[in-house]
């Protein structure tokens, strides 16, 4: 392992949680194990909820935040350049739809003679 604290190496970070989880479980019971269970999901909700309003804090002082629902964003301009928005596919040539049709009544003919023959 690198030199670097506990918290910075997963699988330390893993073994340690796996470590105080069994150690946790003593001679509890079920509800009590459950109990402990849920009091620390608890604190880690606690802590993630802060974590979260702070990023959201922090990332839009620095500025480089967008927001993925806006009509800008969603009509394919960049949130970071002012580029005319990306064309979409585009529409199947009557050629290519009258190959489709042909190739979905072929599937259907054939669906028909399975049909027939399993009868």
């Amino acid at each position: 392992m690198k030199n670097r604290p506990i918290y910075l190496n997963p699988k330390a970070y893993t073994l340690s949680a796996l470590i105080i989880g069994y150690a946790l479980i003593g001679d509890y019971t079920a509800n009590q194990q459950n109990a402990i269970g849920n009091w620390f999901m608890t604190i880690g909700q606690i802590l993630e909820c802060n974590s979260a309003i702070q990023q959201t804090i922090e990332e839009a002082t620095k500025g480089n935040t967008f927001n993925i629902n806006s009509k800008k964003y969603k009509n394919g301009g960049s949130p970071y350049m002012n580029n005319p928005p990306l064309e979409d596919f585009p529409a199947p040539s009557e050629t290519e739809i009258d190959d489709i049709k042909e190739m979905l009544n072929n599937i259907i003919k054939r669906l028909e003679k399975i049909e027939k023959n399993t009868k």
